[in-house]
């Protein structure tokens, strides 16, 4: 039957224990195909001062994790338990409650939904970075759901700080958060920034195979003893 318009059809599930132990009794939207994961307290009749956010991963233990959206302060309160001092927000015009949480420096590099970040914004989050390294900071980037602006953002930064090539830094972003860098188009984008980086730098890269497996294990390991 012909149709004028797009039509969404939406409903709202409970997240059940076969599909994530991690997150039963949470909710979630579905939109036509799309699934959306609801952050929210999976016990809310118990009264908890924190809990981690949708989709929370160390990326680099003890200094880079990676979420969905933190909704509530108690999402931010976990993440400021786990020694996260440095919040980077790329949803365009949401904010965390981050001024409820004084213990936790907030940076904002708004991408739209379904954007791909610019150079000039993936600089600007390697800067913030570089500052939190130099202090011993340690920092926590999310998006929506945690995968395609955030992933882009991830994998230059092991291009930059570790000097992965780039379909080796998204390789391993993508082992470590499942779903991330699904597109050509944001792997092109880490391939963009490596040609910036290395428009006049000497500096060789590429890392082993085995470099690659260590990265993938430490994250998962500290990731599974907080979660």
């Amino acid at each position: 039957m012909a149709d004028d318009g797009f039509q969404v059809y939406m409903r709202m599930e409970n997240i059940t224990e076969q599909e994530d132990r991690h997150l039963a009794g949470a909710r979630k939207e579905i939109r036509n195909d799309l699934t959306v994961l609801i952050p929210e307290n999976p016990f809310p009749e118990i009264a908890v001062e924190a809990y981690p956010p949708l989709k929370f991963s160390w990326v680099i233990p003890k200094k880079l994790a990676a979420m969905a959206f933190p909704r509530n302060k108690e999402n931010l309160q976990f993440l400021v338990n786990q020694g996260i001092t440095n919040l980077v927000t790329l949803t365009a015009g949401k904010k965390p409650p981050v001024d409820d949480i004084a213990r936790l420096r907030w940076t904002e590099i708004p991408i739209e939904e379904f954007e791909l970040p610019t150079i000039e914004q993936i600089k600007k989050f390697i800067d913030v970075c570089k500052r939190a390294d130099k202090n011993g900071e340690v920092m926590g980037i999310h998006c929506r759901q945690g995968r395609s602006r955030c992933g882009v953002m991830l994998a230059c930064y092991l291009v930059h700080f570790h000097r992965f090539l780039p379909d080796q830094a998204c390789n391993v972003i993508r082992m470590m958060r499942q779903g991330s860098l699904d597109f050509p188009e944001q792997e092109e984008m880490v391939d963009k920034y490596f040609e910036h980086l290395t428009e006049d730098n000497p500096l060789r890269f590429g890392v082993s195979g085995e470099v690659m497996e260590e990265f993938i294990e430490a994250a998962r390991e500290s990731t599974k003893r907080i979660l």
